[in-house]
């Protein structure tokens, strides 16, 4: 009997050492805080509670670390089993910059994060196949890396604020269970109004995203398989100046019916509405000089809005353009000697085969450019110019 007691007071020794706020005992569940110095030097690693605010108090003292002046922490990593993390601004006096590539990588019992407003950035895979992860709070301050949420296949609920600038690549791949991002009863998708970017793949297959998605008026680039098979957005705006539709962009958008493309949209990428297969007429802005091959591909398109007067030059493959790092003129410019001979054939008039032009009388109804689109010229590279 003796011996059983000296056990148990033995383990209830050693719990009481195992503090929530500063755990030391290797089996606990904590958050790795590394303390880095004014010169960016590594000092020490901080094993703090999940959620450092919910810490229980213990009648023990904890040693504070030294922190000198410009000193700040970054989250390296995990141990145990966390649920729910909180990453605070700041800790011990310092503030907390960000969360390290990989940092919570594959953490399958991570069901929520709440990151607080002054946090700078979160690198890249950090949250990546967190395959429980259910809820995510990201604040205005934050810049993420890329594949921030990737392959949190339970990710159902994402808050971002007001101030947050852009979502990183393939932030949210593979998303499938999202079903909210700052949503509200009205509507499900509401991206904060101040992105400037939401670079490509970022919200590649979130497939439970379902209703009408409004583009704020910051983004100018829809990137390239940005929103491909979001298989439940009904309906798209596009608020600001965008000039190019990527490719790919809205390819899988099955319940897409409509899209508005603003007037400064001068380039619709490669398989743009591909597989869009609700989506039944569209209409080209005034400037589209470019619409990439298979840009309809296995849509419902039926009726294409071209702009009045213009014909269409089509090639087999795109033409060079002017390179704006050299700024040398590498440009071939449609309809020219020197873009003849990537010309197009095609059936021209269902009566017969033509090369290269396609005159704005062929185009100016619906029906029939939705068929030249979907029909014989699918393949090709399309020009649109106003004849001189």
């Amino acid at each position: 009997m003796m011996k059983i007691r000296l056990l148990v007071a033995a383990a209830v020794c050693a719990a009481s050492l195992c503090l929530p706020a500063l755990a030391a005992c290797s089996q606990d569940t904590y958050i790795e805080y590394t303390l880095y110095n004014s010169e960016d030097e590594a000092v020490e690693t901080l094993r703090v509670a999940p959620d450092p605010y919910s810490a229980e108090e213990t009648e023990q003292d904890v040693q504070t670390p030294d922190i000198g002046e410009g000193s700040y922490f970054i989250v390296t990593g995990f141990s145990g089993k966390p649920s729910g993390v909180v990453i605070p601004a700041q800790l011990y006096g310092a503030p907390v910059r960000g969360v390290a590539e990989q940092a919570f990588i594959q953490c399958r019992y991570l069901q929520s994060v709440t990151i607080e407003e002054g946090v700078e950035y979160t690198g890249g895979a950090a949250f990546a196949f967190c395959r429980a992860l259910a809820q995510a709070s990201l604040p205005s301050t934050l810049d993420t890396a890329y594949s921030t949420f990737a392959y949190c296949t339970a990710l159902k609920t994402v808050t971002i604020a007001e101030g947050f600038a852009a979502v990183g690549d393939r932030d949210f791949y593979a998303c499938s269970a999202l079903e909210s991002v700052n949503g509200t009863e009205e509507c499900a998708i509401n991206l904060p109004s101040t992105l400037t970017a939401i670079e490509r793949n970022a919200f590649y297959g979130c497939s439970s995203l379902a209703g009408g998605l409004t583009v704020p008026a910051g983004v100018t680039e829809i990137e390239g398989t940005v929103f491909a098979a979001c298989s439940g957005i009904t309906s798209v705006r596009l608020l600001g100046e965008v000039t190019s539709i990527g490719y790919a962009s809205f390819s899988g958008c099955s319940a897409m019916t409509e899209i508005t493309l603003p007037a400064s949209v001068t380039s619709v990428g490669d398989g743009a509405f591909l597989y869009c297969t609700s989506l039944e007429s569209i209409a080209l802005p005034a400037g589209v000089g470019f619409l990439g091959a298979s840009a309809f591909e296995g849509s419902s398109v039926s009726s294409v809005s071209v702009p009045a007067g213009k014909g269409a030059w089509l090639y087999t493959q795109k033409l060079a353009e002017d390179d704006p790092e050299t700024g040398e003129n590498e440009a071939v410019l449609p309809g020219t000697d020197g873009a003849e001979e990537w010309l197009f054939d095609y059936s021209y008039n269902d009566e017969y085969s033509s090369r290269g032009y396609l005159p704005s009388a062929e185009l100016a109804d619906g029906a029939r450019a939705a068929e030249y689109l979907k029909g014989d010229c699918l393949a090709a590279y399309w020009y649109f110019v106003t004849p001189q």
